[in-house]
C-alpha cells in the first residue's frame, strides 16, 4: 500500500500502487474536503535504499504508535504541518515539538554498518537524550534502543542488526 497526500488539507489515501503500471497518472477525490487532484506513480527501486534502521515514535498523551524508516544523510524531525519540509514528520498535538526539532545523520561507516548521530536542529524545548539535555552543538552517536525526548513525544531509535542475535536456550 502506498499513500498520497491532499494538497488541500493534507488527509492520507492509501491506495494499492501494485494495481497500476509505473508512470500512469492516477486521479484522487479527497473524502475529507473534496479536492480533486492527481499524482503520476514513479518507480521505486527499493534495492538501492539500504536498510539504515526505524524511528518508533510514541506519543504520550494518547500512546499513539507511528515507525519511520531512517535513510542515508540527514533525517530531519519535526512535527508534522503543512508546508514543512522534514524527513521524519510525526504526527501529533503536541506543540512543544517544534516543526524541525533534531536531526539523526546516517552515514555508513568503513565496515559497511550503519552510523547514526543526534543534534538538536536548535529547537526551543530542546532534545533529550537518555533524560539528559544535549547542548546547541553537541553531536551524540546513537546505539539500537537509544531513547530520545521530543517535547512531550518519546522516539525509539532501532538500527540494523550487524549480526543474527539468535538465541539457542539449552536444558
Amino acid at each position: 500500500m502506498k499513500k498520497v497526500s491532499c494538497p488541500q488539507c493534507d488527509c492520507d489515501i492509501a491506495f494499492d500502487e501494485k494495481r497500476y503500471s509505473e508512470g500512469r497518472s492516477l486521479f484522487f477525490i479527497c473524502p475529507s474536503c473534496g479536492k480533486k487532484f492527481s499524482t503520476r506513480l514513479t518507480p521505486t527501486d527499493e534495492a538501492e535504499t539500504p536498510d539504515c534502521g526505524t524511528v518508533v515514535v510514541l506519543e504520550n498523551a494518547y500512546g499513539y504508535r507511528q515507525e519511520f524508516p531512517l535513510v542515508p544523510g540527514a533525517n530531519i524531525i519535526g512535527r508534522r504541518n503543512k508546508g514543512t519540509d522534514v524527513q521524519i514528520a510525526v504526527e501529533t498535538d503536541d506543540t512543544t515539538m517544534e516543526r524541525c526539532h533534531c536531526v539523526i545523520d546516517v552515514t555508513p561507516d568503513k565496515q559497511g554498518s550503519v552510523r547514526c548521530t543526534l543534534r538538536d536542529f536548535p529547537s526551543t524545548s530542546g532534545t533529550f537524550y537518555k533524560h539528559r539535555l544535549l547542548n546547541k552543538r553537541e553531536r551524540v552517536l546513537l546505539e539500537s534502543g537509544a531513547v530520545i525526548t521530543l517535547g512531550s513525544t518519546t522516539l525509539i531509535v532501532y538500527l540494523p542488526d550487524e549480526e543474527d542475535d539468535e538465541y539457542e536456550y539449552t536444558e
